[in-house]
């Protein structure tokens, strides 16, 4: 990989204004092609399907992602073959064991739990489990990516959507399989989205590859395994935790409701997220700014750099949660089709409940480059509990609306939690301010 010229934060804010741009073009075609093919009878099986592919996609990687993306950005462009090794190592555990086992059992029980036929439920097991895999690969590639200073490129890989390359592949991917085989349903679907991951993991691999090919030596995978957990289980609960809350009350829903009123939630959910994408993707560019100045204990600059940056994501969210408050059936029948206008009440609920990780900002972020992720996957941890057993409750009593509400009210109290953390442990505020410093923007390497 040919080593990138240093970039400031703001110039690679730019750059991630239009990868959210691209993402959100993919994201929005996936959603009114799946849902328009799949209709409210299976269209919340599938939501629950590929976010559920995610969670185990992180349970798989088991953190290495994360700790690579830490140990990368404190390397930054300098080699130094003892972390490279230790870099490298990480990622064959992952890539050779943890994440072809999660991938291999989860196809498995998908199989046994979908189709009608022998090759339906085939065909399903391995797009699951190609998901699954597939899905981690991109996290794992996207991380270490963003740790070694390949911004642009991971900005384009990885974000809540799926990454502008994964979404848009995987959209034109879904549209076709629709146009041609539309009998296929669910199962097409999901093999669709599988085939959208394959260019850009690929591409990926061998830019992460030529970074390190020159590091000599491989430890026994047994002995790398051991290695690698004792270093990473701590983000690796914390990653579990934090795609878990957010597929909790899709489980949820699909336990307790009937199809019409699952696929509602899903899809108040789907459009829900859109208020993280900016979110999200932004910790491309935040996030090994933070393991940097957290190295230098240079606290004062972090602040008012991540403090800036919740800003610029406060002002991209609000031409999104605007029309989603204002008008929410004229968007879900705009994006999704008219049978989903029933999905407003929820979406209005759970888009005020997304708007406290905007405000709170990256304070988990902070946490987790300032090695404190053990308080992340605490409170993450006690997130999911929360939304399992206040979730069931408002379902059973409240139908949709009840759980979105149990949803948004758990998701407040973690972001303002986590904020109350990361300025008790690191004495760093992450939240938005009126008073944003764009000058340290530019002065600052991203």
């Amino acid at each position: 990989m040919t080593r990138p010229t240093a970039m400031s934060v703001a110039r690679a804010l730019v750059w991630f204004a239009a990868a959210y741009g691209l993402a959100l073009v993919g994201y929005l075609v996936i959603n009114a092609v799946s849902s328009r093919w799949l209709g409210t009878g299976e269209y919340g099986y599938f939501v629950i399907a590929v976010t559920t592919s995610l969670v185990i996609g992180q349970l798989g990687l088991f953190g290495a992602h994360r700790g690579g993306l830490r140990e990368a950005a404190i390397m930054g462009e300098t080699d130094d073959p003892e972390r490279l090794a230790r870099l490298r190592s990480d990622v064959r555990v992952a890539l050779l064991l943890t994440l072809p086992l999660a991938a291999a059992v989860s196809g498995l029980v998908m199989s046994l739990i979908t189709g009608d036929t022998a090759a339906t439920r085939i065909v399903a097991g391995a797009g699951f489990a190609a998901l699954v895999w597939l899905g981690g690969v991109q996290k794992l590639w996207a991380n270490l990516l963003r740790g070694l200073g390949a911004i642009r490129f991971a900005s384009l890989l990885e974000g809540r959507s799926g990454g502008g390359l994964v979404s848009c592949g995987q959209a034109v991917a879904l549209l076709l399989v629709w146009l041609l085989w539309p009998e296929t349903g669910l199962t097409g679907a999901l093999a669709a989205m599988a085939v959208g991951f394959a260019g850009p993991v690929l591409t990926a691999g061998l830019m992460v590859h030529r970074r390190w090919a020159h590091v000599p030596g491989r430890t026994p995978l047994w002995s790398a395994a051991r290695d690698s957990v004792r270093r990473n289980w701590r983000f690796a609960v914390n990653q579990f935790a934090v795609y878990s809350a957010m597929t909790v009350e899709l489980w949820v829903a699909g336990l307790v409701f009937g199809e019409v009123d699952a696929s509602h939630y899903a899809a108040a959910q789907r459009l829900s997220l859109l208020l993280a994408i900016p979110m999200t993707a932004i910790q491309v560019v935040f996030a090994p700014v933070a393991a940097r100045l957290l190295d230098r204990g240079r606290t004062e600059d972090l602040q008012a750099v991540l403090r800036t940056g919740a800003t610029a994501a406060g002002v991209v969210t609000s031409f999104v949660w605007i029309p989603m408050l204002i008008a929410p059936g004229a968007v879900l029948a705009l994006v999704l089709g008219e049978d989903f206008r029933g999905a407003a009440a929820p979406l209005v609920v759970l888009t005020l409940g997304g708007l406290a990780n905007v405000v709170v900002g990256l304070a988990g972020t902070a946490l987790t480059m300032s090695h404190r992720e053990g308080v992340v996957a605490a409170v993450q941890t006690g997130s999911v509990v929360a939304r399992l057993a206040l979730g069931f409750t408002a379902a059973i009593l409240w139908g949709p609306v009840g759980l979105a509400a149990s949803a948004a009210v758990v998701a407040a109290a973690t972001y303002g939690l986590m904020w109350w953390q990361a300025w008790r442990l690191l004495g760093v505020r992450t939240d938005v301010t009126l008073r944003p410093r764009l000058s340290l923007l530019k002065r600052t390497s991203a």
